[in-house]
Formats: C-alpha cells, structure tokens, sequence
C-alpha cells in the first residue's frame, strides 16, 4: 500500500491509498490518519473494470466486529461518498470528524484477477458545524389488539443498487405508498447500513408505523433482514460460518442473531434459497438460528417454492423458526415484478407498536399473503381440557389426543385449501365462495398444523401461493390444569 499527499488548496488536504484485491467476498482495510480540525471526509474509489468493489468508512473508534465506529457501505454502484458533522452521502451517517485513525474498508464483492484500487481522501478544514442527530422512534400508532399488515422487506436510497435503480423510495416515500396500499407497517432494511432511520417518527406521519431496521448483507453467505432496531443501532456484516477461518472483524452467525435478539429486534434469513450458507450451523447449534426464515421474498416462483420445502423440513425436525415474507423491492421502476406489499406479513399484535410487533413475529403470530387485500388465512384449534388458540400458538397433551381445527379463509374463492402437518398435506378441499370455514379433526401427535391457499381467480394457476400461515404446534406432554383461551379474532371483512 502506497500513500501520497497531494498538492491541495488551503482549506483541504488530499492522499491517495493503493492497494491490490483478488477474490471474491473479501475485505481489504486501508488505514489513514485524521488531524484535527477537518469538517468533511470525501472517499472517491477506482479500480480496473475486471473488479467490483465497494466503499465501507469506519472512524477513529476502530473497526472490529460490530464497531461504533462504523459510518457506513456502499456496493460498487457508488464511487465517491462523503461524511460531515451535518450530512453524509445516504447509506452514511453524518457526525462528528474526530482526530486519530480511520479505515477505508474495500468489500472486494468480485475480482477474478489481481486488481489495483486506488482511493482518493479529501480532508477539507474549516468552522466546525453542528452536528446532526437522530431523532427518537415513534410512539405508538395504535394501542388496541389486531390484525396489522406490513412488508419486512424494504429499500431506500441508502442502499446503493436502489439508488442505482432511479426510482427509489424515501422511508416517507414508503410511508405513503403503505396508505395507498392499506399497510400498517413496514421495515427500513438497507443493505448493512442505519442512516435511513434517523427520521422514521417524522417520515411516518401519524398513521403508519416505520420499524428501524437493517439487512445484513455478508457478500459471500447470506443475508439476514433485521425488524425493530432502536435508532442508532447497528448490525455487523462479516459473518463467517462455521468451518471457515474467521477474518479480520469477523464474528459467527450465532453472534450476530444473539445481538439482534439483545436489541430487541427480530431476525429473519432473507431469501434463503439465493445464498444462505449457515445452515449447517444452524443444524449444530440452535442458537445460530435465525428468529425467521423469508420463505416469500418478491413474486412467488421456483426459488419459493423451495424455501417452502425447506422450512417444511425445519417444522417436520422440531424447530421453532417462524416464516415471514418481505417485497425486497429496491425500486419502483423494475422489470421483475418486485412491488410494495408483494406478499404481505400479516400479524396479530397487542399494539401497532415496535415490540407488539416483534413479539408477534417472534411468536408466529401470522400468516404471508400475496398483496395487502389479498387472501386472509385465520387459523385455530382446540385440544385437551379446554385449551384453545390460534396461528403461532401451542396445545398440550397426549399423541392421541384429539384437536379440532378450524380454517376461515376470506377472498380464496376459487382456490384450494391445504392443511399441512408434520407427515404432510393432509386435506386439500376447495374453497367454493370469498368466505369460507372449514373444520377437521386430527391428534396431538400431528406435530402441528398449518394452512395454505393455492391458485384461484378465472384461470387458476394450481400452483400459484395466494397465502399460508405459521404453525399452530402441538406438544406432547401434561395439558394445563386450567387453559387460557387464546383466541386472536378475525376482524371485520375488508371492504
């Protein structure tokens, strides 16, 4: 690594950093030194074409695992950022420009031949200004139970490919299209990067609640999308999975999901089938599984389908992984059918607030629909001495105790109704009308139950998802002396 200080007008200061990358999924770290005095940091990258790299920007507080002195990422779509006490480039938060040691960070995303970089610094002196803050999360929207739908899979343009896309939403531009669509709730998850919480209270009006939230992206294993951060927190991206010789800042996966679940958040790998590489680990230690799993990421295809298969694997083996769905939509000009809303995580919370809303997931309190009005799925069941509950909930007692189900399915007129167990589909009937109940009977040792609506419409697609719900599961053991009746009611039919 070379470094040469430039000439430079008074008020400004500028080096040059070189380095070589090669590989893929890597991470080159270029330390610099800050004076004090300086009032903006400009980063501008080059590398050969044959390599795609990106900017990451960690100040003087260091840059391990899960630093505080992380400022931000972007992928290769960027190639000049910036950061000052009062404004940054998005996916950056702006800040103090503290004296010491800072590190460029270099994700080396693809070079298959040993590339040079070279990074330009720009330190530029001058009258310190004002720093900005974050501002606190939202109260509240609404303090009653219900049903409340919401995407946890969300964009802006503090991510630098949906900044690339040209249409990209604000956290606010989100925020009215959820009152157009009918949303309750959404999820701010750029791509390893928390600026674009800092306004979410004021972004999100009165109405619609904006979760703070985050989408570890690691560039060679996996993504993971974060709900119900507090403003300020942050998530590290350099997970390595087990096996593999731990890098510079890295962490285990495990790590990275106990430290979700100590912020209060929920965790959840974000379209699993394209590139998460921890199962393993997963399958060795519970405690490096996820809250959830996105088994619906964008327009249901064959990628889906499979999660499905998988997550059905993990229900069959006993684990309490909840599924959940999410649009991932970068921007509103694309051309693969990604929309706002496409599916819709539906779930019953006591408050259409942050931590309702994370316990509700956490609990499998919901069902995945295909848009905001899209089919309803509202699952219950009731077993031995009295109990009784709903989706996410559990009921005790011997094998061969008996459960009765009951499945209210609203606008699935048209398509079929599966209910699936630990040994499979077990009943697939039409659904003749808009509304319709079905009920059947089956025993503890069922393992659990769960629902799902098929193709429906003039021309059905049997394959077509329309909605499925989490599990009710069924545990083998004493059934409670006295049941509390959990019971989370349909609401009224939407017009």
């Amino acid at each position: 690594m070379s470094v040469t200080v430039g000439a430079a007008p008074e008020t400004t200061v500028e080096m040059t950093l070189d380095d070589r990358v090669f590989g893929a999924g890597r991470y080159r770290y270029l330390p610099f030194d800050v004076p004090a005095g300086v009032t903006r940091l400009d980063v501008a990258l080059a590398s050969h074409r044959s390599a795609s790299v990106g900017i990451a920007l960690f100040d003087a507080q260091g840059c391990g695992a899960y630093s505080p002195g992380f400022r931000g990422i972007s992928g290769s779509e960027r190639r000049h950022v910036f950061v000052a006490p009062e404004a940054a480039t998005p996916g950056f938060t702006p800040g103090p420009i503290d004296p010491g040691t800072w590190t460029l960070v270099v994700p080396v995303f693809v070079a298959p031949l040993p590339t040079r970089v070279s990074a330009r610094i720009r330190l530029t002196f001058g009258p310190a200004a004002a720093c900005r803050r974050p501002e606190p999360l939202q109260t509240p929207v609404t303090s009653r139970p219900g049903w409340y739908r919401g995407d946890l899979h969300c964009h802006t343009e503090a991510s630098s490919d949906a900044w690339a896309s040209g249409s990209p939403l604000t956290p606010a531009g989100w925020a009215e299209v959820a009152r157009s669509l009918g949303l309750d709730f959404l999820a701010m998850t750029d791509h390893n990067v928390v600026s674009q919480n800092w306004t979410l209270a004021r972004d999100a009006g009165d109405d619609v609640l904006l979760l703070a939230g985050e989408e570890m992206t690691n560039y060679l294993h996996g993504h993971a999308t974060v709900s119900g951060l507090d403003i300020g927190q942050w998530l590290d991206f350099r997970q390595t999975p087990f096996g593999w010789r731990l890098p510079r800042g890295g962490s285990r996966i495990a790590d990275f999901v106990a430290t979700a679940r100590g912020m209060g958040a929920y965790v959840s790998a974000a379209h699993p089938l394209a590139g998460w590489q921890f199962l393993l680990e997963e399958i060795r230690n519970p405690a490096a599984r996820p809250d959830g799993y996105e088994v619906w990421n964008g327009p249901w295809g064959v990628r889906e389908e499979l999660a499905l298969a998988v997550w059905n694997r993990q229900l069959r083996a006993g684990w309490d992984v909840v599924a959940n769905g999410g649009s991932d939509m970068h921007g509103t000009d694309n051309t693969e059918g990604y929309r706002a809303g496409l599916p819709t995580t539906v779930v019953y919370a006591q408050a259409l607030a942050r931590d309702d809303i994370v316990a509700a997931l956490r609990a499998g309190r919901s069902f995945v629909t295909a848009s905001p009005d899209g089919v309803e799925v509202y699952l219950t069941a009731s077993g031995p001495r009295g109990q009784s509950t709903f989706v996410g909930g559990r009921l005790r007692g011997s094998a061969a105790d008996v459960v009765d189900v009951e499945v209210l399915v609203r606008g699935g007129g048209g398509g079929r109704l599966r209910l699936v167990t630990r040994d499979g589909v077990e009943v697939e009937a039409p659904l003749e009308s808009d509304e319709q109940t079905l009920a059947w009977r089956t025993t503890i040792g069922a393992g659990y139950v769960r629902a799902e609506v098929r193709g429906r419409g003039p021309r059905p697609r049997k394959g077509t998802m329309e909605a499925f719900t989490n599990p009710i599961r069924f545990v083998e053991g004493e059934p409670p002396d006295v049941a509390v009746p959990e019971l989370g009611p349909p609401p009224p039919r939407r017009r």
